[in-house]
């Protein structure tokens, strides 16, 4: 008996360790294989540098010299003057950085006294600066010499910064305080002015991961239609009818890779709300429309009725925040203009909160394809 138990007692004990070791075998092979600490996973897209430049909202200080009858002339593209660009560092003081100067536009360049102008830098000289990846710039200054001149760019930069409520669709963009010297043969003349710096086409492209198209013509059902919609309402808020999204005239378009084209807005001046003195309603469009650039008409395509409703929801939800847009210009614009820029969009919003008003203003004026 004393035998068997012994033998009994070795059998369960061998039984066991056997049972144990099979348990520890599977529980190894069910731990997942750990990732060699030399293995990282790629990244498909690399973090976006920092722009200097626009990453600010301060305005920037900038002095050039310059002559506009010879500026005027570099009308083509192969056409650049030479200048020397002086900015105000981070330390407070003036740098100077080699650059070129062209003219663009149509209206303003034929009718205004200062030409819009395009900025170009040398991707060298810009590097380790304020300019570093940005070799060419708009620089938009005011139209003419007159009283009140410096009040129109920044309400034509506050259209910039509404549209930046609305969209992520947009140009980034920099207030300039400019002391521009102008040179008249053996004599010069100093004017202080606003500007607005507004960053290339091409580099907004890529900004927003889409590749821009130029010189092509296509149907507003090409672009995506919540996009274009919110353009077209913001084009409404501000009363602006100088634009074309198929024929690209104040609005650029992107191929975005999402496989979407969608329409980047800019050139404000002849709005409502900038409401230049040289503002003027292009009759092409016939009868209808308006007698000045204060009265809105909307001149958007028509979009489904689930998308503009939402659309309109969305602009009245931003009410409040757009408004405050406005008051940020406090103490460059006079109380009287904050006030008056704000009741004129208050305007827009009673519009959108009636269904009456929205129905006759909007739905009934949308434009077929």
């Amino acid at each position: 008996m004393k035998k068997d138990s012994s033998l009994e007692i070795k059998k369960i004990i061998t039984l066991g360790v056997l049972f144990f070791g099979i348990l520890q075998a599977f529980g190894q092979e069910a731990k997942p294989p750990k990732t060699p600490k030399t293995e990282k996973t790629p990244k498909t897209d690399k973090a976006p540098k920092t722009d200097s430049l626009f990453s600010s909202q301060a305005p920037l200080d900038i002095r050039m010299k310059i002559s506009i009858k010879e500026v005027q002339k570099s009308t083509k593209d192969s056409l650049w003057v030479s200048d020397k660009l002086y900015y105000r560092n981070s330390s407070g003081t003036f740098d100077s950085i080699p650059s070129e100067l062209k003219t663009r536009g149509h209206f303003r360049l034929a009718e205004c006294y200062f030409p819009p102008l395009w900025l170009k830098i040398n991707k060298k000289d810009a590097a380790g600066t304020l300019f570093e990846g940005n070799k060419k710039v708009k620089l938009v200054v005011p139209c003419g010499t007159y009283k009140g001149n410096n009040d129109l760019i920044l309400r034509e930069y506050l259209c910039y910064k509404l549209c930046e409520v609305i969209t992520p669709y947009t140009f980034r963009t920099r207030l300039v305080n400019l002391d521009l010297t102008e040179q008249r043969g053996k004599k010069a003349k100093d004017f202080q002015l606003t500007g607005i710096l507004i960053e290339d086409f091409d580099k907004a492209a890529k900004r927003l991961n889409g590749e821009p198209k130029e010189g092509i013509t296509i149907s507003s059902a090409a672009l995506e239609d919540t996009s274009a919609l919110r353009f077209y309402m913001f084009q409404f808020m501000i009363s602006n009818i100088d634009w074309s999204t198929t024929m690209q005239h104040n609005a650029r378009l992107v191929h975005l890779r999402s496989g979407n084209f969608i329409s980047l807005a800019y050139d404000f001046d002849m709005s409502g709300v900038v409401d230049a003195p040289y503002a003027q309603v292009s009759q092409a469009g016939g009868a209808e429309m308006p007698e000045n650039v204060r009265e809105r008409l909307y001149r958007g395509f028509c979009a489904s009725p689930g998308v503009t409703q939402f659309v309109r929801n969305e602009f009245l939800a931003n009410k409040d925040k757009l408004l405050s847009v406005v008051d940020q210009l406090k103490g460059q614009l006079s109380d009287k203009s904050i006030s008056g820029i704000k009741k004129y969009l208050e305007d827009f919003f009673d519009i959108l909160k009636a269904d009456y008003s929205f129905r006759a203003n909007i739905l009934e004026k949308c434009r077929k394809e």
